[in-house]
């Protein structure tokens, strides 16, 4: 099992180390997963159908929601449904 550490910034962001990125086979504009396991956290490349998310995005392009609105309603269904913080 190997150990890699990433400083946070002052904006929340860390950056996944090298190695960590080849493992999940991530490459740049894709998404990954965050899921809390008692003390732990858990990251992995999210295998969300990209054609769907195109949809949702463009669909949120159409209705001229903000980026920031949106997260908003996304954090809101988290709550309602249980995940997250």
């Amino acid at each position: 099992m190997a150990t890699y550490v990433s400083k946070v910034t002052s904006a929340g962001q860390i950056t996944i180390p090298k190695k960590v990125r080849e493992v999940l086979e991530l490459s740049e504009e894709d998404l990954v997963e965050f899921r809390q396991i008692g003390d732990a956290v858990l990251m992995q490349k999210m295998k969300a159908n990209r054609v769907k998310l195109d949809a949702i995005r463009a669909k949120i392009r159409r209705l001229g929601m903000t980026r920031e609105r949106a997260m908003e309603i996304v954090e809101e269904v988290r709550k309602k449904r249980g995940y997250g913080r």
